[in-house]
């Protein structure tokens, strides 16, 4: 059966180009695939407006007009909302993209069932234009990079035009802001709801602002600036559906049996101070992800454990969770019932047979624990032959209980925990500024309270909101070579040998 695509075409005064474009829409072979144009005029004030009016009655055509100018997001919301097709896909109202093209994204549908492609002009070759052209691919490739920082993902061209998804991603990953922002905390809508991006090359012809280009630099800045504040407010990953919190729980009964959440006999955590404090706050995962992305001095943005998910698609754990949950299939392990635990279980006794996941996640655990040879010797025994693991562990950080604090490693340290595993990947999780910031908050801390071990702990916490938001610094000093040796947090993945 034939699946429909919707080009979405949002147009603001564009009279040079908008008939030649929507020519080459209507020739370009889609295949088997019928296609509905829809064009949202964003309130023109030059011919455009009249111009479409003409298509208003043709067949295979939807023509939106906006009395207003609200920006290119406010327009594609529009499109969004009265599209028809299976998938819809992004086409300019201008000629920098050849419609043609659109058959390479929707080959990718055919013949891998992506939920997400996009045409990237960078995909092969890097980018290399030169003149008026050369800075904004300095441009691209900054926030291009800036987004794969932000949320793992791997894509080589945020700011293409070209971004086809279904009709389930446009329900669940929105267009946020009303200007060019849209397009591009798309991406993070995308990678926060768990969809996968791919990505195939196109051809790009550009124009300069003389011929009608309208974004400008400070559009990017802003749209960089928005997406930040996106990513802060969802450093939690959702639960998923409901049909995938079902699935958690078959998959968990069909392991240990019907399961009833606990309360962990270490309620000591819960009893003083500040650990009380955060131990409150972990009741309200995003409030709690939100504070602490902004104001924790560790940048931890990069080498996250959901490099896991490069390694295996099976069965994955995460061993000390918190309420945090990586994607909807993993199970949820920790010693206390937050939300979003599926099993209350210490890391040392799991309830779990050998060989049973095919992946493991354990992050900043190890040094809360008093034998960590024992919690990785336990992670081994229920990891198949064969499964990785990922793990992380402070190196250079101050003292902080939860509900106690023993230990600290090194790279080789790590490795040691797993002497018979291949090692896969090893390096920084927080860097030589995380570090920094980290001890000058709980220096000052001690110091303006004169060593009080009531009051220096929450004094250290109000410098960390002070000094907190200096962590994005760490992002210049991560990728140094001998960053490892001075750096806050370091990071393992590991196979697990087949035999």
């Amino acid at each position: 059966m034939s699946k429909v695509v919707t080009v979405i075409i949002p147009c603001y005064n564009e009279e040079a180009t908008i008939e030649e474009l929507l020519g080459r829409v209507e020739r370009a072979d889609f295949g088997h695939w019928k296609k509905e144009i829809l064009v949202v005029d964003d309130g023109s004030r030059d011919r455009s407006r009249s111009m479409l009016d003409t298509y208003r009655s043709k067949p295979g055509y939807t023509i939106i007009f906006h009395e207003k100018n609200g920006g290119k997001g406010e327009a594609e919301r529009t499109a969004i909302k009265h599209a028809k097709g299976d998938y819809l896909v992004l086409q300019d109202a201008d000629l920098e993209y050849n419609p043609a093209e659109i058959k390479k994204m929707l080959d990718v549908v055919d013949e891998t069932g992506a939920q997400v492609v996009f045409g990237s002009r960078n995909f092969h070759t890097a980018w290399h234009r030169v003149g008026a052209y050369f800075g904004i691919s300095i441009g691209v490739w900054v926030s291009t990079w800036f987004v794969n920082i932000l949320y793992g993902t791997r894509i080589t061209d945020a700011w293409t035009c070209y971004k086809l998804f279904s009709r389930e991603v446009s329900r669940k990953a929105h267009f946020i802001g009303g200007g060019f922002e849209a397009d591009y905390l798309f991406i993070g809508e995308v990678a926060v709801n768990g969809y996968e991006i791919v990505e195939v090359p196109i051809s790009h012809t550009p124009r300069s602002a003389e011929e009608g280009k309208k974004i400008r630099y400070m559009d990017g800045v802003r749209s960089m600036t928005l997406l930040l504040m996106h990513r802060l407010s969802h450093l939690r990953s959702r639960e998923g559906s409901d049909e995938a919190k079902e699935a958690r729980r078959a998959v968990v009964e069909s392991l240990l049996g019907p399961q009833e959440i606990m309360v962990s006999e270490y309620a000591e955590e819960h009893q003083s101070g500040v650990n009380w404090l955060k131990s409150f706050l972990k009741q309200f995962p995003a409030v709690y992800y939100t504070i602490w992305g902004v104001f924790c001095p560790a940048l931890m943005v990069q080498n996250g454990p959901k490099k896991i998910f490069n390694y295996t698609d099976g069965l994955v754990a995460d061993i000390g969770s918190g309420p945090d949950r990586l994607s909807p299939t993993i199970i949820n392990v920790d010693m206390y019932p937050f939300p979003g635990v599926d099993v209350v279980a210490s890391a040392d006794a799991l309830p779990f047979a050998e060989n049973t996941f095919d992946g493991l996640v354990n992050e900043s655990l190890l040094e809360h624990v008093q034998n960590p040879r024992a919690v990785a010797a336990e992670l081994a025994r229920v990891l198949k032959p064969g499964g990785v693991i990922y793990t992380s562990a402070p190196f250079i950080h101050p003292f902080h209980a939860s509900p106690d604090d023993f230990h600290r490693f090194t790279r080789s340290g790590l490795r040691e925990l797993f002497p018979n595993f291949e090692i896969l990947e090893s390096g920084v999780r927080s860097g030589p500024w995380s570090a920094l910031l980290l001890f000058l908050a709980y220096w000052l801390g001690a110091i303006v309270t004169l060593g009080s071990r009531r009051y220096a702990p929450f004094a250290a916490h109000i410098f960390m909101l002070i000094l907190g938001p200096l962590k994005v610094f760490d992002l210049l000093f991560t990728w140094m070579p001998e960053a490892d040796a001075v750096s806050a947090h370091l990071y393992l993945v590991a196979r697990k040998p087949r035999n």
